[in-house]
């Protein structure tokens, strides 16, 4: 049984990598790098497409305007989204007070249903359930594979795009986000 959960795991990665290959390019004609930042330069206008609280209540990213949003896609089905959950939990406990908001969006298809009893079972306490069922943001940001996580600066442009999974509680992730939280917005 483990040693086939495993596979199935390492399936889902490879897939998941695989699918990263296929990204956009960036503004300088690059794809992004796997397991790495990758700036887009000029930086990207806020999304507009909207997504749902735990209730179901409409949001969009501008509503996060003067924040630093870690803006992350994931599935409860995405076995390196499962993994990377808890150290997004840890980071948005660890720098909330800095002035980041880590915005963790279910693309699970029966949103809420599936994604709440994930958060409950796996222990997420620091971070507020959102969905979007149909897709509509990750596809407008032109995302392809899980888990993808987007930064955006207090102006809300979409700075740079991180694909795959990674410890988001680690030193290296810090130090990155340390240099949008020091800065002021612009307007």
């Amino acid at each position: 049984m483990i040693l086939k959960k495993t596979a199935f795991l390492g399936s889902l990665l490879a897939l998941s990598l695989w699918a990263a290959q296929l990204s956009p390019a960036l503004a300088d004609g690059t794809s992004p790098k796997l397991g790495d930042f990758s700036p887009f330069n000029p930086p990207l206008p806020t999304p507009n497409e909207d997504f749902q609280d735990a209730l179901g209540a409409k949001m969009t990213l501008a509503q996060f305007k003067g924040q630093v949003v870690v803006l992350n896609f994931w599935a409860s089905w995405c076995g390196p989204c499962v993994a990377e959950m808890p150290t997004l939990d840890t980071l948005q406990g660890d720098l909330a007070d800095a002035g980041l908001k880590v915005v963790a969006i279910s693309l699970d298809r029966d949103g809420v249903k599936k994604a709440a009893p994930f958060f409950r079972r796996t222990g997420v306490k620091n971070l507020k359930l959102y969905t979007d069922r149909t897709s509509d943001l990750f596809q407008e940001l032109k995302g392809s594979a899980l888990p993808t996580t987007y930064l955006l600066d207090r102006d809300g442009n979409v700075v740079s795009v991180y694909v795959g999974a990674t410890d988001w509680a680690s030193d290296k992730v810090k130090a990155e986000l340390k240099k949008y939280l020091d800065a002021k917005p612009a307007g």
